[in-house]
């Protein structure tokens, strides 16, 4: 029998390993490979009285407090979101994450006194999210930190230091860590 006999009987998908769509392939065999997954979102007080909210995935961090009212009047509204992510480190054992990249953080002020000010800078952050079980009710919990600079004038970095985290124990949602 010559060698382009065989040729035709043989099928390349059983010779050959494909890896698609997270499936390895090889015959009449498939295995699903499991891929680490990490998001979330919710809500946890920064302080007392303070709620912010947030959400996550492996692509994307923001967070925000909508608006408070500080103990001098001022009223504070903050909005972070990224514009890159640079890494992602899902631990699925430890059921933790950890997502380094930029942002941008803005914050807008309104004074007593009636002025206002709007500040905004790309900032380097580390977002760090723990899974600790059942929505609600085990402790998920969020962080945000952020590395302001010091410029001259009012900055961020007045109202907040660098580097500064906002993170806490979930009120609200849920880390899913997988």
């Amino acid at each position: 029998m010559r060698i382009d006999q065989y040729s035709s009987s043989i099928r390349p998908a059983r010779l050959i390993g494909l890896v698609a769509g997270g499936l390895l392939v090889t015959g009449p065999l498939a295995i699903r490979a499991e891929a680490q997954n990490a998001s979330g979102g919710g809500t946890y007080f920064v302080e007392p009285g303070i709620r912010s909210e947030f959400q996550f995935n492996q692509a994307h961090v923001q967070c925000k407090i909508g608006h408070t009212v500080m103990a001098d009047g001022t009223v504070l509204q903050m909005f972070m979101f990224s514009t890159s992510v640079d890494s992602v480190s899902v631990d699925p054992v430890a059921k933790t994450v950890t997502i380094t990249g930029s942002m941008v953080s803005m914050v807008n002020l309104r004074f007593p006194d009636g002025t206002t000010a709007n500040l905004s800078e790309t900032v380097p952050y580390t977002a760090h999210g723990k899974d600790n079980g059942t929505p609600g009710g085990d402790g998920d919990f969020f962080s945000l930190t952020v590395l302001y600079q010091d410029t001259p004038g009012l900055d961020q970095f007045e109202l907040f230091g660098s580097p500064a985290t906002f993170g806490g124990v979930l009120a609200t949602g849920n880390v899913t860590i997988k």
